[in-house]
């Protein structure tokens, strides 16, 4: 497609329009004005109708030799379907524009591939036509485009786990969107960008930051009355309800977005939704119900062929559901499953971020160089002075790399100064002065205070089927004197209590048991009381500011220089 030259464009079409590639278009839309067909494209709802006026208006431009016409009627027929049809479509602007390329095109097509590509969750085909739009973009400048491809190339670093960097391109395309766009157009993108902010806070962990976010974006979105926006955000804020503990109205948030999604047949945010509604109802000992969901999520899988990363996590519940059933057959079903999910989303991985470092990250350190030589000389320095500014840039790279490295292993050597953590947590329940008293009996708060520290004392937590009702259960007690205890003396929700306790025990676990570093992260993750590594990494690296991977590798380092000395 690439490589066709446009003469044989030209010469494909010619023969196609000789040899009766107008035979079905009637003659008398032919004879109506540009003006009168695509008003009928736009007043008819019926899609085959539409593509008839829109192919007759296309067949005038050709009759016309109007490329303008012809790429435009292209955009509309390529916007009009979602399945293969639109990529042909957005193909056929390509090979008209590529060798003639305009402030839109070819890049606004490639941006329609990706989008199709990103929506069937076909991510590497999708990162290819997004970098290929963003050059585009820049080279001959386009603010949708140049907008349009940093958001989505934000969205699929936060999927492969480089979510501190996607949150510094959302944040950018914030700003951008403020400044480059008018109004309207301007609320509505301020508004997307809120929202991929929202939603790579709450993957990094940031709960407070996500809910601010997502309150942010939902009162826009519903001031917009664009529902799909207002869906997105309700869904995000009933998954960050659900890590914050507040199940009941993480359902409620759950369900509304899913009423919509499930009417547009909007399959990745339906299986997020049935994942989250999953672990809500397992949350709250309604087994069946919750497995009811998890199947849900895998019917998707097997349409879609692709999960969020999270998502694995009800792959291994169903398999212990059915371990527990004593029914291997579906066993091995959803451990077959599980390992092709597996396989699909470590391919991604490393391909999404070799090239997005290749083809993203690289170029822009590039573009700054030759954006510094190019302002030397426009100054008329001379070229002694260009290669002072190259190298100051190179410079400023590898200081860049090095500061970065200092600061990890700055962080490294305080982890390995801490004194053992857990038992410090033991003495460190404070209340927040701001809470005043706590509102259950204070005799029920000491017990539970009590009964807390044994917890710890006993590893209770390495349980990865430990709930806030079945620890309150075990404590005689109810789940609300137990959320509101934790939350009150620890300032924490149950959730951030129990994962704040997994990641300490793992990390004094590294630091004293050299055999338990050998093991893998998913081992690690496992006999510290997470269901995945994914989550585990992630906590891991928001508490402590560095990743597993890192501390083990490092903690490896001091330890064989020790021995060599």
């Amino acid at each position: 497609m690439y490589f066709k030259s446009v003469l044989l464009v030209l010469l494909i079409l010619l023969v196609k329009y000789k040899t009766g590639y107008a035979q079905g278009i009637p003659d008398t839309l032919l004879y109506k004005s540009n003006s009168e067909l695509l008003s009928r494209f736009h007043e008819i709802g019926q899609q085959n109708i539409k593509a008839l006026y829109m192919n007759a208006y296309i067949q005038k431009g050709r009759i016309n030799n109007d490329t303008l016409i012809i790429i435009d009627g292209f955009s509309k027929l390529s916007e009009l379907y979602t399945d293969e049809k639109s990529i042909k479509y957005a193909d056929s602007i390509i090979m008209f524009t590529e060798k003639n390329p305009t402030s839109f095109y070819p890049a606004g097509a490639y941006i329609t591939i990706g989008e199709h590509y990103f929506d069937s969750r076909k991510m590497k085909l999708a990162l290819d036509n997004f970098l290929v739009a963003h050059d585009l973009a820049q080279n001959y400048f386009n603010r949708d485009i140049f907008y349009g491809s940093n958001h989505m190339i934000g969205l699929l670093k936060d999927r492969i786990g480089y979510s501190e960097e996607a949150l510094a391109i959302h944040k950018e395309n914030l700003e951008f969107a403020k400044e480059h766009f008018d109004q309207d157009t301007g609320q509505l993108l301020e508004t997307t960008s809120i929202h991929a902010i929202a939603f790579t806070y709450k993957n990094l962990g940031k709960l407070d930051s996500a809910l601010y976010y997502n309150n942010r974006g939902l009162e826009k979105s519903k001031h917009l009355k664009f529902k799909p926006l207002t869906n997105y955000f309700l869904l995000n804020q009933g998954v960050i309800f659900y890590q914050l503990n507040k199940l009941d109205q993480s359902k409620i948030s759950i369900e509304k977005a899913l009423m919509f999604f499930e009417e547009t047949n909007n399959w990745p945010n339906m299986a997020e939704g049935y994942f989250y509604l999953a672990k809500i109802y397992h949350a709250q000992n309604q087994k069946e119900e919750s497995m009811t969901y998890f199947k849900k999520m895998d019917s998707i899988f097997l349409k879609n062929n692709d999960l969020l990363p999270e998502a694995r996590e009800g792959y291994e519940m169903l398999i212990e559901y059915y371990k527990e059933k004593e029914n291997p057959a579906k066993q091995l079903d959803y451990l077959e499953r599980l390992i092709i999910l597996d396989s699909i989303l470590n391919s991604n991985r490393v391909y999404l971020g070799d090239n997005i470092k290749d083809r993203y990250d690289i170029p822009k350190l590039i573009a700054q160089k030759e954006d510094l030589i190019d302002e030397l000389k426009g100054d008329k320095i001379d070229l002694k002075y260009i290669a002072i500014g190259i190298c100051s840039a190179l410079v400023i790279v590898i200081l860049g790399l090095y500061f970065r490295q200092r600061t990890l292993k700055k962080k490294f050597n305080v982890l390995m100064n801490q004194d053992e953590v857990n038992k410090t947590l033991e003495v460190e329940k404070r209340p927040d002065p701001e809470k005043g008293g706590i509102d259950i009996p204070q005799n029920i708060a000491n017990d539970i205070l009590n009964r807390l520290n044994t917890f710890i004392k006993n590893e209770g937590f390495t349980d990865n089927k430990i709930t806030l009702s079945s620890l309150a259960k075990s404590y005689q007690t109810n789940s609300t004197y137990l959320s509101k205890t934790i939350n009150h003396y620890y300032n924490k929700s149950f959730t951030n209590y129990l994962n704040d306790l997994r990641v300490n025990y793992a990390l004094e676990k590294l630091k004293t048991d050299s055999s338990f570093r050998k093991w893998t992260i998913k081992a690690i993750a496992q006999n510290s009381g997470f269901k995945s590594a994914e989550t585990f990494s992630k906590l891991f690296k928001a508490k402590n500011g560095i990743y597993p991977s890192y501390f083990i590798k490092q903690i490896n380092n001091v330890e064989l220089k020790q021995i060599s000395n």
